[in-house]
């Protein structure tokens, strides 16, 4: 009978694990140079993780938790004090202010780094980028629907939120024209908000 998995150890290898990619990147990622990184073989990681595949898609979640705003919104359900207006105004807001921090820019390389990796190489990388996505369609749902958006207008405010704003990083990590970034946030969350109103409204 297989020995059963250390829930502390494998911890301990996931906070290992996470502070390695942001140093090491995704390129040419294999598991023996990482386990080097963490003083385990590959052989165990695999035992904690599976694969190399779902070990990157839960260290880029471990890195998530470590950003507040970021685990705010993916793990913290939404309070009725706000319309569906301001709470994703409020949530874009927060979760830009904290890109806009130094020590933001590795995570973000990562997850740009997993993007590309997910056109260059679809078979491998863009199901990792799906199911890290769906963390946000989930919690961006429940802001929407609890507040009333019809349901057949949620998936299309989400799609507005995450294409918007991941481009405005985008645009904003490969020139560094964070003003420009900044007025695309503004214009974006302007769009949302009258896009959310007209969900809204009675037919």
């Amino acid at each position: 009978m297989a020995r059963p998995q250390d829930p502390q150890i494998t911890a301990r290898l996931l906070d290992r694990a996470a502070d390695s990619l942001l140093n090491r990147g995704l390129h040419g990622l294999t598991l023996r140079p990482l386990a080097s990184d963490l003083g385990a073989s590959p052989r165990t990681l695999l035992y904690h993780f599976d694969s190399k595949e779902n070990l990157i898609v839960e260290a880029i979640r471990h890195l998530r938790r470590r950003r507040p705003a970021i685990k705010e919104l993916l793990e913290y359900p939404p309070t009725a004090s706000a319309t569906a207006g301001e709470a994703i105004s409020e949530a874009i807001g927060r979760l830009w202010e904290e890109a806009k921090q130094p020590q933001s820019q590795s995570f973000l390389a990562l997850y740009f780094e997993l993007a590309a990796l997910s056109v260059r190489e679809p078979a491998t990388y863009r199901p990792l980028v799906r199911t890290l996505d769906d963390d946000w369609v989930h919690a961006m749902s429940g802001q929407l629907t609890s507040r009333g958006v019809p349901p057949q207008k949620v998936e299309a405010v989400i799609s507005t939120a995450l294409a918007g704003y991941r481009g405005a990083l985008l645009l904003a990590l490969a020139t560094d024209d964070w003003k420009a970034a900044d007025e695309a946030i503004t214009c974006i969350i302007e769009a949302l908000k009258q896009q959310i109103h007209e969900g809204a409204e009675p037919s």
